[in-house]
């Protein structure tokens, strides 16, 4: 099994081996330690359609060839997982970084990660990659620091207690109604256009840009998906003004996976409206809790989470680095 070399300003000689993960051998240690360290968390550690490729390689599937992932081990002991994929983006990679929770060193540990994932990445002939650390602290800062690294993106966790007694976004939704735009379940197949022209609307230009009819069905085809947790405000006119994705997380816990609201319609409470509806949706099926991501860029985004009654729990980061190759 190939090994990384390691970087003496962050891995003294003999402490932490890296194994690049060429065949599947290694998927049950990978997972274990995925649950182990997202148990101690309380929270996942790595994006979920990474956990997906996971998954999927765990039932068989085939192995994407854009992807790389290493495990790093003391002994015996996985201490990390680190995967890198190359985006269709020419030029740039996208990973995660996951520690083992709690350990000692783990400054080092999540450098050693970081210089891993940039080695992969540029055996991906990928220039620049982006990699994901999550519920950071100032050892994960630290660390990017000592591997080169620099922050790109920050991401907000919020959540609330349900049941809701938000009366501000029950105005909304009322209003709304009285307007003639009615909250309901999305539809399959039928609804697809307007909610990706949606996305595509009110993410134009951002980081999380880039929707298109391919993008939505991949995820609508993910094990948790389901229709009924999508919310649509569908106009008199048909059209969609904005919607509330949201995902059941287990546990009580739910989660607003994508609030979004087209910018034709921005100004009429489409947002507050669908925020109020999708967490009374996710109380109704059982949740006591509701947790969200938003871009600490987004101002406005998390004023509406504040005023509706959203605290922040965590941090979540993105660093980047160049990898010294040359995009083919």
């Amino acid at each position: 099994m190939p090994t990384s070399p390691p970087d003496p300003a962050v891995d003294p000689p003999g402490d932490t081996e890296v194994v690049v993960l060429d065949a599947d051998d290694h998927l049950r240690e990978v997972l274990s330690l995925l649950d182990d360290a997202e148990r101690a968390a309380g929270l996942p550690l790595v994006d979920e359609s990474e956990r997906e490729r996971l998954d999927v390689l765990a039932s068989g599937g085939t192995r994407p060839t854009n992807w790389r992932s290493a495990l790093l081990c003391r002994g015996t002991e996985a201490v990390a997982y680190t995967a890198v994929t190359a985006s269709s983006e020419a030029g740039r990679g996208g990973g995660d970084v996951a520690v083992r929770r709690p350990i000692r060193d783990a400054e080092r540990v999540t450098a050693r990660a970081l210089t891993t994932a940039r080695n992969l990445a540029a055996g991906l002939d990928v220039p620049h990659v982006q990699v994901w650390m999550r519920a950071v602290g100032p050892a994960e800062h630290d660390a990017a620091a000592a591997a080169g690294f620099r922050v790109e993106r920050r991401l907000y966790v919020l959540s609330r207690a349900l049941p809701t007694d938000d009366s501000v976004g029950a105005v909304a939704l009322e209003r709304l109604a009285a307007a003639g735009t009615i909250v309901r379940a999305y539809v399959p197949d039928h609804d697809d256009a307007e909610v990706v022209a949606v996305l595509a609307a009110a993410y134009d230009g951002t980081d999380d840009g880039g929707w298109d009819l391919a993008r939505f069905r991949e995820r609508r085809s993910w094990s948790w998906f389901r229709p009924e947790d999508l919310l649509v405000a569908a106009d008199p006119d048909g059209t969609i003004a904005g919607l509330h994705w949201l995902k059941r997380r287990g546990a009580g816990s739910g989660e607003v996976y994508n609030l979004a609201v087209h910018p034709r319609a921005q100004g009429r409470g489409v947002g507050p409206a669908l925020l109020h509806a999708g967490v009374c949706h996710l109380a109704d099926i059982g949740c006591d809790e509701v947790v969200l991501w938003v871009d600490a860029a987004n101002e406005r985004a998390v004023r509406l989470y504040q005023r509706h009654g959203f605290t922040t729990r965590w941090e979540d980061i993105a660093v980047g680095s160049d990898t010294g190759t040359t995009a083919h």
